[in-house]
């Protein structure tokens, strides 16, 4: 499935460039209650409200325009919060993310720290996720609500996710991650880091695996567990960006 890409004004052409982004952080703990962006969906702001009698790939990308709107509307509704620019050097891109570096200084308005990278997922694009239906994979696009649990998840499981930040006037949301130096892994280095995790391999061939969530009724799988989406530290390896989500499993009789 196909991603659309942003080839906006707001991004350079080429990695160095400089990069604008007008966005906005969440609301303050005043406004917000204490809620997260996730938890903002999950208390009645309808992370999975069916929208029509649509297909199941049209409804997702209505969900996706919705929940994006909402969360846009969400961070309005603060007053102690506003707009603002945060011009960086471009350090990379992909399908999903625009990747953005900052080594100097300390920006306090965008509450980011030196060696830390900043992560813009690109217009529309919230990552994918997996299912297995005869023996055959299918892909589907998630929703702003399914990609804020996939870095929930991603932090539970090995404790280097990326932290949602904010969002941009078009629904892009904006987060900070550690930069890691080192090297990339062997696929045999990182089936290993993954096997230590606890996890299982579902498809190893096609890079998935799954970890039961214990006391509840989800599995937690993690896609595209290729070698190059790993760094091998002086520390270990360490996951760059993965897909996660959740699958309800079947108990067998």
């Amino acid at each position: 499935m196909s991603h659309e890409e942003n080839q906006g004004s707001h991004f350079g052409d080429q990695p160095g460039d400089e990069t604008l982004v007008r966005w906005r952080a969440w609301p303050c703990e005043s406004c917000s209650g204490g809620t997260t962006a996730l938890g903002f969906f999950f208390r009645g702001a309808g992370a999975g409200t069916e929208v029509s009698d649509l297909g199941r790939n049209e409804k997702i990308d209505r969900l996706k325009g919705l929940q994006a709107s909402r969360l846009v509307e969400w961070v309005k509704g603060c007053p102690h919060t506003e707009w603002s620019n945060l011009s960086l050097p471009r350090l990379a891109e992909g399908s999903e993310h625009l990747v953005l570096f900052e080594d100097k200084s300390v920006l306090d308005a965008a509450h980011l720290q030196a060696n830390e990278v900043v992560k813009i997922t690109r217009l529309g694009t919230y990552g994918d996720y997996y299912e297995i239906a005869e023996g055959r994979i299918s892909q589907f696009d998630s929703t702003p609500a399914e990609y804020l649990l996939r870095l929930r998840w991603w932090e539970k499981l090995f404790s280097t996710a990326p932290r949602p930040l904010g969002i941009t006037e078009t629904g892009q949301i904006v987060s900070r991650q550690t930069f890691i130096s080192g090297t990339q892994p062997v696929q045999a280095e990182v089936d290993r880091f993954l096997e230590d995790a606890g996890l299982e391999s579902v498809r190893r061939s096609c890079w998935l695996w799954k970890k039961q969530d214990e006391g509840s009724q989800f599995d937690v799988w993690v896609g595209d567990a290729r070698a190059d989406n790993f760094v091998l530290t002086q520390s270990g390896i360490v996951p760059i960006d993965l897909r996660i989500w959740l699958v309800p499993f079947v108990t067998q009789p």
